[in-house]
């Protein structure tokens, strides 16, 4: 009893901040009953609440490996674009801004801050300082324009590196599809095809042995 007052001002304060966050009406009444149930019953409420921090927790990792699975496909769609912006004769920074349109993942603010860092200190230093899922292709983009390379060729032989990348993990997924399909395929399918298969030797013995126990 002596955490008692220290839970109910706990869960009146954690409702207060959830209301205050103007969340849908589910997750409002959510928090509410939470903060009942910890001033009801701190432990069980202190475990519901570790529960729903655990699972936003897990349920923020994974939006983030998402997000940037996300950014890494996007990083071949954003070097053909530049290539096809700098073949048309545009300039590194408005190929840049052109390509950036097409971009719906967190690699178009990878690009934005390129863009505002190339304002201040010059689009080579932005580039070579850039980091995320398009580090490797901003940083060789910056070097080639700080040595005057063409820029195409750069990007060409990057893009075909990229597409030869993504392909080769689509490849190794498809291999291990198989393996990962053997556990439902034996869990599911084996069972049935072994009772068709042994059913009809077997219900005639088990009809012998039921046979006297049903006629009596």
């Amino acid at each position: 009893m002596t955490f008692f007052p220290l839970f109910t001002v706990f869960a009146a304060g954690w409702t207060l901040w959830l209301l205050s966050e103007a969340w849908p009406p589910a997750r409002r009444r959510a928090a509410v009953l939470g903060a009942v149930m910890i001033a009801a019953h701190p432990g069980a409420g202190l475990c519901l609440g570790l529960s729903c921090l655990a699972w936003r927790w897990a349920r923020s990792r994974k939006r983030s490996r998402e997000a940037v699975a996300e950014a890494g496909r996007e990083v071949e769609l954003l070097a053909r674009s530049l290539l096809v912006a700098l073949s048309g004769g545009l300039s590194p920074d408005a190929a840049l801004r052109t390509a950036r349109r097409s971009l719906r993942s967190e690699l178009g603010g990878e690009v934005d801050r390129i863009l505002r860092e190339s304002a201040r200190s010059g689009l080579a230093s932005a580039l070579l300082a850039a980091g995320g899922a398009g580090g490797r292709l901003f940083r060789q983009l910056g070097a080639a324009y700080l040595s005057g390379a063409p820029m195409i060729v750069t990007l060409t032989a990057l893009a075909r590196d990229l597409h030869d990348s993504a392909r080769a993990e689509a490849v190794q997924r498809a291999r291990k599809l198989p393996v990962k399909m053997v556990i439902p395929l034996s869990l599911l399918m084996l069972p049935g095809f072994l009772m068709l298969m042994a059913g009809p030797a077997v219900l005639p013995s088990f009809g012998r042995l039921l046979g006297p126990m049903v006629g009596s």
